[in-house]
């Protein structure tokens, strides 16, 4: 029973999140949640993170573009095209 009543060990982060060196307890830089070995690190990390959301935004972008071109497509005939296809019979050549 005793067992049951300890609280979760959290285990402390060992290593910085972005070049992976082990983090000295007198050297720390804490943001966001992690502990990083100094600014240019956390920096790092925030500029992949950055880059990753640009890249997921510009694919879903690409995404979206394409199944519109797919719902035009299966519309019909543009307005151009429909024109082309059936000329206006009912307009006189005459002046």
């Amino acid at each position: 029973m005793a067992q049951a009543a300890q609280a979760p060990v959290v285990e402390e982060i060992k290593n910085c999140p972005a070049c992976k060196k082990p983090l000295k307890k007198a050297r720390r830089f804490y943001r966001n949640g992690a502990y990083y070995c100094n600014n240019n690190c956390f920096k790092k990390v925030q500029a992949e993170a950055k880059a990753e959301a640009a890249e997921a935004a510009q694919a879903a972008e690409t995404a979206k573009a394409a199944a519109a071109k797919e719902a035009k497509a299966v519309a019909g005939p543009s307005e151009e095209q429909a024109s082309v296809l059936m000329p206006d019979t009912h307009r006189s050549s005459q002046p």
